[in-house]
């Protein structure tokens, strides 16, 4: 089962819209109740916790990589990483990084103005989960 997680995570199928405990459970061939315990064992987390931890690192690494993501909207960023309300969103990304989207959007922009310099500042802190 974590074999199968793992190439959930890799191949970022986290991404799907609308995505249940209840599907995911089918789409790895197991059910729910098992599904569960395996992602709160393994994970720490509850499914939604786990779901939402995915996918809000994914979609932030993508805001440090690609800079035609610093563009996007909110709603379009909630979309990209399968979140279908900018409000949900934005708690998410507030909550696991602890910054706004908008916030943090507007200081990635100004580093790359600075040419890239963000030595001390609060998005380093952020961008040292993605490096190791």
């Amino acid at each position: 089962m974590l074999t199968k997680l793992k190439k959930f995570e890799e191949k970022k199928q986290f991404t799907q819209k609308g995505l249940t405990i209840q599907k995911l459970a089918v789409q790895l061939e197991t059910n729910s109740n098992y599904l569960s315990q395996v992602i709160n064992d393994e994970k720490g987390m509850n499914f939604n916790k786990y779901l939402g931890d995915l996918r809000i690192r994914y979609i932030t690494q993508l805001l440090f990589e690609k800079n035609i993501y610093l563009n996007y909207t909110i709603d379009t960023l909630a979309k990209e990483c399968g979140i279908a309300s900018r409000q949900n969103f934005s708690d998410l990304f507030f909550e696991i990084n602890g910054i706004r989207p908008t916030d943090f959007i507007r200081k990635r922009k100004k580093e790359l103005d600075n040419n890239g310099d963000s030595s001390g500042s609060a998005l380093d802190q952020i961008k040292g989960i993605f490096e190791n």
